[in-house]
């Protein structure tokens, strides 16, 4: 066996040195196992964290479907209750003869309805309810909705009135359907105002003060106060 020549054998002394010293020394080695055993401990810790992550996004998932199945299980009980109740109507209704028939007693309850509306709207002040010559059910209810909006306002619209026997158009402050005042176009007559056999009577106040500051604050010219109208 030929001998290595003494410089060859000084590069790998110094090649070789390093590492039989480190795997010679304890304290290097514990110091790697310690190093290697810390990253398995961070990707471990790495892998929980995802792992509790992905089970509360499938938990929450879980919620979410069970809360959507509820809502849906209502809507189709509430649809079927609907649809029972179309069908209970549908065979109360019954055939086309009771459907005219059903038809028929709606009409005359509107005319009816309209007569009395007519002779209502002579012994209330003007506005409150809104005459039509529609007497079908529908246009009837339409004027009653009307004329239920209309008694829960404050209004003040031009009117005509009779005033000495005379006909004259004045501002009426409207309040609701129980009472009404009135103030002339010139500002210069007031008093009150009622329905006698289908014409608005006016009749002038002594003391109209109190009116014209009524009619200036439902106006929306002048501070509001409290007054005491006649």
């Amino acid at each position: 066996m030929p001998l290595l020549p003494m410089a060859t054998f000084r590069r790998l002394a110094v090649l070789l040195l390093p590492a039989l010293l480190a795997a010679a020394d304890p304290a290097t080695a514990v110091l790697d196992e310690l190093q290697a055993a810390n990253r398995a401990r961070a990707d471990l810790a790495r892998e929980e964290a995802a792992w509790t992550a992905e089970r509360q996004r499938l938990a929450a998932l879980i919620a979410a479907t069970a809360a959507d199945t509820a809502r849906q299980e209502r809507e189709a009980s509430s649809a079927e209750a609907r649809r029972d109740a179309a069908r209970a109507a549908i065979a109360t209704l019954g055939s086309a003869d009771d459907l005219e028939a059903l038809r028929t007693r709606l009409a005359e309850a509107g005319a009816s309805a309209a007569g009395r509306l007519r002779a209502l709207a002579a012994t209330v002040p003007p506005g409150v309810i809104a005459l039509s010559d529609d007497t079908g059910f529908d246009a009837v209810v339409r004027v009653l909705e009307g004329a239920e909006r209309a008694a829960a306002t404050v209004t003040v619209e031009v009117v005509t009135g009779t005033r000495d026997g005379r006909p004259e158009a004045v501002k009426l402050l409207r309040v609701a359907g129980a009472a009404a005042w009135w103030v002339s176009l010139d500002g210069r007559a007031a008093g009150t105002a009622v329905m006698r056999d289908g014409t608005l009577a006016l009749t002038v106040a002594p003391k109209a003060d109190a009116i014209r500051q009524a009619l200036a604050q439902a106006e929306g010219r002048g501070q509001p106060s409290i007054v005491v109208l006649p």
